[in-house]
């Protein structure tokens, strides 16, 4: 709501001072008596142990005794209280004491003031300041209520201090009849050492009695003519809510009455306060031809009175007495030129009435909104009227309090408090205000930053916003209200949080669509070090960031709570960044979604050769987080925030680097201890000894002769094909192309440069050495080398269908991309691999040639054979 103009503010306090000096010199707004025959006494109580662990304010409530009686002689509400001071801080609490109630249908009746020190009771009520001041808290949202507070201001308290009090405030509103309704709460903020509520209400009168998120009821007896509802307990636990709660949430215990039976009674109540005059004075009746004369059809009539009280009649609540719930009449109301949210409805709903237009009061709560339906029925319930229109079987919610607003009716923003009681005799339960689905409310930004002018010069930054529906009527009204200097320091602060420096190029430009409900708002910036040096003075480095979206992913207050999460109404928001460049850079085209159950966020990146567009769009699905989803809420909050921002690295043009700047030590440590291990590897497979197999050699096809020359050719050859394949290519191990290409940010960065350079190396040093090891033991014959030979060859063809699938995957462009993308030479390892592997496990000379061992296998036994007889010669006999 907007605010009164300072000048006027200081007018009306001047004349509150005055009125609250006269009502001091008179003390008539208060009296001092006894404590009421109809109370029961109760004592305060000292807990032996104080919960310190669960204050915050400094001071310990002892007692909280709240006790209200209705009968025919009216309404009393009975207030006893004791609280004690545990440090300063409680002292500043107790000492100063606020009593409220309504002059135009209340008194104040003051009973006990005592300090309670070291066991000693000292009376202060006949010894207390007392001033009875106009309270008009709400004053600067332009409401008058008359309501006055009596202030008790206490002389020497101390810390350990008790200060017990009790008052009475006698009377209703009369607005209200004789019906009676009412809600004591049944827990507090803070703990409580007891709690005693009693309620006592006629017998003879038909009371609904409800109690409020506990399962505990009240204890019930009668009392002569009355029904008396008593609730004690103690201690009590605090119940604090966190401030981003929904307003909607209240988990509070409370005892609640009411007469009147259902939301229809209450409608029923509000009719004759909401009923149009039958006739119209003049200046009304006159605006009523005006309009009718003018519009085309009943959109057209609709809006012409919806304007016309939005912008001729200011918006002013002067609401003492009935006044807070009876609307004035309209012809005064329109007169006077101003009224609150009564006033100008009844105003509204007489024009159209008049023009034959169906339309009705809607009461609502803008805090409670749809969690007004738990509360019991009652018409202190509302805060807000609203219009409710219905026009060709379509209905329209239409707040005649806020500023004139533009466009036709379907671009007309429409408030959503949850639930709406329609003033009508025809009313049986509460209406869900709120369409299905409801519409998002819509918000586009475009930032664009030009740094064409060379990373030595200052970027241009314009921001481009365009709001529609509510957001559009937000904005205009934030114009109207706020000088458009003022209102370009708040926007160049908002983004010198981000960006260093940044001042303003030129004065803002408006553009406001009223047809379409939809303004735009242009701001152009400078930024003059947008490419800062590194603290090494090696680059220079670029940073981008989406503020606007990451205030849509605040993180909640805590993620241990009693309440749920409050959201933004359903909102669409897209920021576009397009950065353009003052040289060709490497865009990678990525995407990132984040969906969760309460919003989504995607971020797309792309651009051209000279020009990067970050999207991020940001969609809200509900406006609330239930307690139980919080955990998987927060964690998707990070991942969303993760994905923001971004940053661009631009290495300086330095003088070349000398041996030891541009060597890479981690990756020569990496070469070594994977050379080492390959080395210790080759030795153990270098043991290896298979058995020559079941195949006795053919003795002329021994030998390294004939088709093996031919494979002995390649195994001798391969290590250098294989070292002056990776030579060209050793410079991108130096450290500084190293960065460019593996640190996100660099010129050339992708995430696939790291694994595929990590890759070719590691590739090189375990094919060169197994092609060593095969080689050597080619030469030796050994009986290994078939298996060895095959194994090597698979492991080429592997390496190279790997590294052509990275190359693919790399944003390479031109003869290196061609020359590194051509996969004649797979094929050709292949086909090396299907030829000479088979030649391998078939040839006769390959099974004939390698047979040796690493060590010498023990000669196989002789045939077994039948055993010679032993002959000797025998002498002749």
């Amino acid at each position: 709501m907007r605010t009164l103009p300072p000048a006027f503010q200081r007018l009306f306090s001047l004349l509150l001072i005055l009125m609250s000096w006269g009502a001091d010199a008179r003390a008539a707004d208060y009296r001092i008596t006894p404590t009421p025959a109809w109370v029961t006494p109760i004592t305060t109580a000292s807990r032996a142990v104080v919960p310190v662990g669960q204050i915050s304010s400094g001071a310990y409530f002892l007692l909280g005794d709240f006790q209200t009686r209705s009968g025919p002689e009216g309404r009393t509400v009975f207030r006893h209280l004791a609280a004690q001071a545990l440090n300063d801080k409680g002292v500043d609490a107790i000492a100063n004491i606020e009593l409220l109630f309504e002059p135009s249908h209340q008194t104040l009746h003051l009973h006990m003031l005592a300090v309670i020190r070291d066991g000693q009771r000292i009376d202060k009520l006949r010894r207390a300041t007392i001033r009875v001041l106009q309270r008009e808290k709400e004053l600067e949202y332009r409401i008058y209520d008359g309501r006055k507070s009596a202030h008790i201001f206490l002389d020497d308290i101390r810390t350990g201090d008790i200060v017990e009090y009790a008052y009475s405030v006698l009377g209703s509103n009369p607005v209200f009849g004789t019906r009676e309704f009412g809600s004591q709460s049944l827990q507090w903020a803070v703990p409580m050492e007891r709690l005693h509520v009693r309620l006592l209400l006629p017998a003879d009168r038909d009371m609904r009695i409800a109690v409020r998120n506990s399962a505990r009821q009240p204890l019930v007896r009668m009392i002569g003519s009355h029904r008396e509802y008593v609730w004690d307990e103690s201690p009590l636990a605090p119940l604090a809510l966190e401030l981003d709660a929904p307003g909607w949430f209240d988990p509070y215990p409370a005892l609640e009455w009411s007469e009147f039976a259902d939301w229809n009674a209450v409608a029923r109540w509000a009719v004759p306060l909401y009923r149009p005059p039958a006739q119209l004075g003049p200046s009304l009746r006159a605006k009523v031809l005006s309009i009718e004369q003018g519009a085309r059809s009943q959109a057209d009539k609709v809006l012409a009175a919806l304007r016309l009280v939005q912008g001729d009649v200011r918006y002013l609540g002067v609401e003492i007495g009935t006044g807070s719930f009876v609307p004035s009449p309209p012809d005064r109301v329109y007169d006077q030129r101003f009224g609150d949210c009564k006033d100008k409805t009844l105003l509204l709903l007489s024009l159209l009435h008049h023009m034959g237009i169906d339309a009705q009061a809607a009461l609502v709560n803008t805090v409670l909104t749809r969690g007004i339906s738990d509360t019991s029925p009652n018409p202190a319930a509302f805060n807000h009227v609203l219009a409710h229109v219905k026009i060709g079987g379509r209905s329209y919610w239409l707040d005649p309090t806020r500023a004139p607003q533009p466009g036709s009716l379907e671009v007309v923003h429409q408030p959503d408090f949850g639930r709406a009681l329609l003033v009508s005799d025809a009313t049986r339960e509460l209406l869900p205000m709120q369409r299905d689905p409801a519409p998002a409310l819509k918000r586009r930004i475009d930032a664009q930053f030009d740094a064409r002018n060379g990373f030595d010069q200052p970027a241009r930054l314009t921001v481009t916003t365009t709001s529609e529906g509510r957001e559009a009527e937000e904005a205009r009204n934030l114009l109207a209200t706020t000088s458009p200097d003022a209102l370009q320091k708040q926007y160049l602060n908002y983004y010198a949080r981000y960006y260093a420096g940044l001042r303003v190029a030129q004065a803002m430009a408006i553009s406001d669509d009223t047809g379409h409900n939809r303004i735009t708002v242009s701001e152009y910036y400078e930024i003059p070090d947008f490419w800062p040096l590194a603290e090494d003075g090696s680059r220079r480095e670029a940073s981008f960031y989406s503020p606007e979206v990451m205030d849509l992913l605040r993180l909640p207050s805590s993620t241990v709570r009693h309440s749920p999460v409050a959201l933004a109404p359903p909102l669409d928001v897209t920021l576009v960044t397009e950065v353009l460049l003052p040289e060709s850079w490497p865009i990678k085209a990525e995407t990132t979604r984040i969906d969760d159950a309460h919003f989504t966020l995607e971020r797309r990146i792309g651009g051209d050769d000279r020009r990067l567009i970050l999207t991020d769009h940001f969609r809200s699905h509900v406006d609330h987080v239930k307690m139980d989803a919080i955990p998987s809420y927060v964690a998707n909050l990070e991942r969303a925030r993760n994905a923001l921002g971004y940053r661009l690295f631009h290495h300086m043009n330095l003088p070349p680097a000398t041996l030891a700047e541009r060597f890479n030590w981690m990756i020569a440590l990496l070469a070594a201890m994977l050379t080492g291990a390959l080395v210790w590897l080759a030795v153990r497979l270098y043991r290896y000894d298979p058995p020559p197999g079941n195949f006795t050699p053919i003795p002329a096809l021994t030998g390294l002769r004939g088709w093996l020359l031919l494979p002995a050719l390649n195994l001798f050859l391969l290590p250098f094909r294989l070292v002056s394949d990776f030579l060209p290519s050793i410079n991108v191990y130096a450290v500084p192309t190293w960065i460019r290409l593996t640190h996100p940010g660099g010129a050339g960065y992708d995430p696939l440069w790291a694994p595929a350079l990590l890759f070719e190396l590691v590739a090189t040093l375990t094919l060169g050495t197994l092609a060593l090891l095969t080689l050597v033991l080619f030469l030796k014959r050994r009986s290994s080398t078939p298996r060895v030979f095959i194994a090597l060859s698979i492991g080429i063809v592997i390496s190279q269908s790997i590294n052509q699938a990275l190359v693919m995957a790399l944003p390479l462009t031109g003869d290196v991309a061609d020359t590194l993308r051509n996969p004649a030479e797979l094929i050709q390892s292949v086909l090396f691999l299907a030829v000479w592997g088979t030649y391998f496990l078939r040839s006769q000379r390959v099974k004939s040639t390698f047979t040796r061992t690493w060590r010498p296998r023990p000669p196989e036994p002789l045939p077994a054979t039948a055993p010679l007889e032993a002959t000797q010669a025998q002498p002749a006999g």
